[in-house]
């Protein structure tokens, strides 16, 4: 990644990646852009992160300033929209931008080779918010995430992108693992809070989060909801194993973030 930025400007094809409200969540956000930078660095193509002022965007920040472009920039460039070849830029004065849905059937979380931390980094509000959230006594912690989908968000209804989007899990597994670790301190994950406080009840040693659910991916999410679901992604990234109940990008990405072990049950 060092030798990378150090040639940054001396690559003359340019990608623009544009993640906007209601393409997805932190971890779509992260690892598509993960994915598109393995392949720049690769084939020496500068890559740049549009910024749309997104509440993620204050929370989870590119380490590396000169990859960030705005509108202003973009505006006085030709861009092209290719979504045939991407990666074909023909004309080195133009920028293809691209959105993260054209990435969905080739992206694989294996083609991320390196770990999220190298490239983007938490801000101190952030790690200040996780003591609001986190016990400071509980340091050492397994993560157990569970993805319901979209269909069982709390929220308001007409905001919500994917109202069928319901994951599958095995409850028993999830009980059974509870109960084989009860030594350990497992922070329960999941994006409804009725249900988490539903096995908080079955499982006093269970531990959650202070905090508020809500998707960063929709449009009536509060900056708190936000604040506190990026805080969660960094207190899950920082676990020494994360327990996936349900498919999620949420889970893999901060998985990948330091590259911490992660079961699915």
């Amino acid at each position: 990644m060092d030798s990378y930025i150090s040639n940054f400007y001396c690559y003359n094809k340019k990608i623009i990646y544009n993640f906007e409200i209601g393409n997805g969540g932190i971890g779509d956000c992260l690892k598509f852009f993960m994915y598109i930078l393995n392949i720049c660095i690769n084939n020496n193509i500068r890559l740049y992160y549009k910024i749309n002022n997104l509440g993620i965007e204050k929370y989870i920040k590119l380490k590396f300033n000169k990859m960030y472009i705005n509108d202003e920039e973009i505006d006085n460039k030709k861009y092209i929209n290719n979504e045939c070849d991407i990666f074909k830029i023909e004309n080195e004065n133009e920028y293809n931008i691209v959105i993260p849905f054209i990435f969905y059937e080739n992206f694989r979380f294996d083609d991320i080779k390196m770990n999220i931390e190298e490239v983007f980094e938490f801000s101190s509000e952030v790690k200040f918010n996780k003591n609001k959230l986190l016990s400071e006594n509980i340091i050492s912690y397994e993560s157990l995430h569970l993805r319901l989908g979209d269909k069982y968000l709390e929220t308001d209804k007409s905001f919500v992108n994917c109202p069928h989007d319901e994951r599958q899990f095995d409850e028993q597994k999830i009980f059974d693992y509870i109960e084989k670790n009860n030594n350990k301190n497992i922070i329960f994950f999941c994006d409804n809070q009725s249900y988490k406080l539903k096995l908080k009840q079955k499982y006093p040693n269970l531990i959650l989060l202070n905090s508020e659910v809500g998707h960063t991916g929709l449009l009536n999410t509060t900056d708190k909801q936000v604040l506190d679901s990026v805080t969660e992604f960094y207190i899950m990234s920082n676990s020494e194993k994360i327990i996936s109940a349900s498919y999620s990008g949420f889970s893999l990405a901060a998985s990948k973030f330091k590259n911490v072990p992660i079961i699915t049950i």
